[in-house]
């Protein structure tokens, strides 16, 4: 055997033998070698140069959601190949995964991120990972990192109905309420949807206004629900990364109210990122309401009075002209032998 083959078989033989994590990786999901990363980090390393040595599986325990779980390193070629690593639910579904091919002596890096949602039936995560091969063979060394994307400095991540929510610090008048929630598109989590539960220090006539402001590649929308789940207000970001308001205002009964606020982003097409909710209690706007007073207008008064007289004036000539022509029409002159007759009004004949 040459030095070179032979250098690498015992390579092999010693990470094998004593891979990071202390024992021999399981061959299959029921046999999984158990990893704890409630410590933050781990590492493994292996082999699969065998023929019928296909699959390395590591049970990830110590995890929950609202947590990114973070898969770095690389495997080297020892025989021209296709592998594969991978995180599986605990169902055993694939979540976030690669498949490189790796040449003979070559080192591929290799990098996979997946932050899990909230899961009721689930609540303490028990992740796996797999690294096999379809063909060919080679060396893995790969660490495990958690990064915590608690929301609300809950712990976890936040649910998506209401038993499962995740309680918001209270707003009060003048002194407003802020915490932060996470968001992950397709491909890099699960985490689409986040529900809260708001409480708020209100009086009748105040209003209750909620900002949230996402990352510069996140693009949100969000819902506000009363107590019992009834839709109040819906807004949603124009473009990624501008922050969304919405404002309320009722006759709340006086003291802490409940809410509930549902922040998505477009059912993972809207990116991956964190956000800022702010909760405000506003005093209701005080609307002046002042007498109109009229100016006088001794002009307008007078000209209706003039105009009152030339009418007045008017009528009494009519009436006087009126007088003169019936007396013209009533009075019947006749000249004979230098005397006058008057016939009265009725009868008379005009000349």
């Amino acid at each position: 055997m040459r030095p070179a083959a032979l250098l690498a078989v015992m390579l092999t033989f010693l990470l094998v033998l004593s891979p990071v994590v202390g024992q021999e990786p399981g061959r299959s999901f029921e046999t999984a070698l158990e990893v704890d990363l409630s410590g933050g980090e781990a590492e493994v390393r292996g082999s699969l140069t065998g023929a019928f040595d296909d699959n390395h599986y590591y049970r990830l325990v110590g995890v929950g959601s609202g947590q990114t779980i973070r898969v770095e390193g690389e495997i080297i070629g020892v025989e021209t190949g296709r592998g594969t690593v991978a995180l599986y639910s605990p169902d055993k579904a694939r979540l976030a995964g690669v498949d490189p091919v790796v040449g003979k002596g070559v080192r591929k890096k290799v990098e996979i991120s997946f932050t899990p949602a909230y899961e009721p039936e689930h609540p303490e995560l028990t992740l796996y990972l797999r690294i096999g091969k379809s063909m060919g063979a080679f060396n893995y060394s790969l660490r495990i990192t958690v990064e915590p994307r608690y929301d609300a400095g809950s712990g976890r991540d936040a649910g998506t109905q209401a038993p499962h929510s995740v309680e918001a610090p209270i707003a009060k008048p003048g002194e407003p309420a802020s915490f932060t929630g996470f968001l992950t598109q397709r491909g890099e989590g699960n985490d689409y949807q986040d529900l809260y539960k708001l409480r708020a220090e209100l009086a009748p006539g105040q209003a209750l206004r909620v900002t949230v402001d996402p990352e510069p590649g996140l693009m949100v929308s969000a819902i506000l629900y009363s107590e019992d789940m009834f839709r109040l207000r819906h807004n949603q970001s124009e473009a990624r990364g501008q922050p969304l308001t919405m404002t309320i205002t009722g006759d709340w009964k006086p003291g802490v109210n409940t809410f509930y606020l549902d922040v998505e982003n477009l059912g993972g097409n809207g990116g991956t990122g964190g956000y800022t909710v702010r909760v405000e209690v506003l005093e209701p706007v005080q609307e002046a309401t002042t007498t109109a007073q009229l100016p006088p207008a001794p002009m307008q008064e007078d000209l209706l009075r003039l105009v009152l007289i030339v009418v007045a004036v008017a009528l009494v000539a009519v009436a006087v002209a009126v007088l003169i022509i019936r007396r013209r029409r009533g009075i019947r002159v006749l000249e004979e032998g230098g005397e006058w007759w008057g016939t009265g009004e009725w009868g008379a004949e005009e000349w």
